[in-house]
């Protein structure tokens, strides 16, 4: 009896955080622990042949491309949290010269020791995967016997789906309070013959459409908000 008790207990302590609907990041502080971005082999292989149009990075161990997504996407996704979710998303270097951070100046730690070190209500990472299509679906129904969209894309042409996830933590304890997701899949294939689809990233014709990698990221990270205050 005592052995169901306890494992009723630790379920619902493990489940329990993951009712996000409750919480409330309004006017709350919170401070970002990290934040890595994926992107998958086929995707940077398309992207890399355009690296000379990325701007000059200072750290020779990072990567043009990565930095400007990851540069852009934090700023575009401070502005969304902060103004729609009200957040109050403090700067990345918080933390100061006490914690270890990446190759783009980001924070880099675990959980416990941003508890030890920040004095924030909140903590979160970020999460970006930058993927084909199919990688996600390659084993639903669909994917299998519909050929449609295979027909559709030319060699080398890719259709890439974007997904960020936001998991937050308390002021104490390691077990998340939330975790939410935004994904956006590109309607149509791209071509490299095309560089219209990098605008944004490395010019300032800004686009609010799927016809872009940054166009794609922003409306992953509305999907994100949504489901934050859902």
């Amino acid at each position: 009896m005592r052995k169901i008790i306890a494992l009723t207990a630790f379920i619902l302590m493990v489940t329990i955080p993951f009712q996000v609907g409750s919480i409330n990041y309004k006017n709350k502080e919170i401070s970002l622990i990290s934040f890595n971005i994926t992107i998958h082999p086929d995707i940077k292989k398309f992207l890399d042949p355009f690296e000379g149009s990325f701007p000059v990075i200072k750290n020779s161990n990072g990567d043009k491309i990565v930095a400007k997504i990851k540069e852009q996407t934090w700023s575009n996704l401070v502005d969304k949290l902060q103004s729609d979710v009200g957040m109050i998303i403090l700067p990345i270097s918080t933390f100061g010269k006490d914690i270890n951070y990446d190759a783009y100046d980001f924070p880099d730690i675990a959980i416990s020791k941003a508890q030890r070190k920040g004095f924030s209500k909140f903590y979160m990472k970020i999460e970006l995967r930058i993927e084909p299509e199919s990688v996600q679906f390659a084993n639903s129904y669909k994917a299998k016997y519909d050929t449609t969209q295979h027909l559709k894309m030319k060699k080398g042409d890719i259709k890439p789906m974007v997904t960020i996830t936001l998991t937050t933590y308390p002021q104490n304890g390691i077990i998340p309070l939330g975790k939410y997701t935004g994904i956006t899949i590109s309607p149509n294939a791209w071509s490299a013959s095309d560089t219209s689809f990098l605008d944004g990233l490395i010019n300032a014709n800004t686009k609010n459409d799927l016809t872009t990698l940054m166009g794609l990221i922003n409306e992953a990270i509305n999907d994100l908000s949504l489901n934050i205050l859902s």
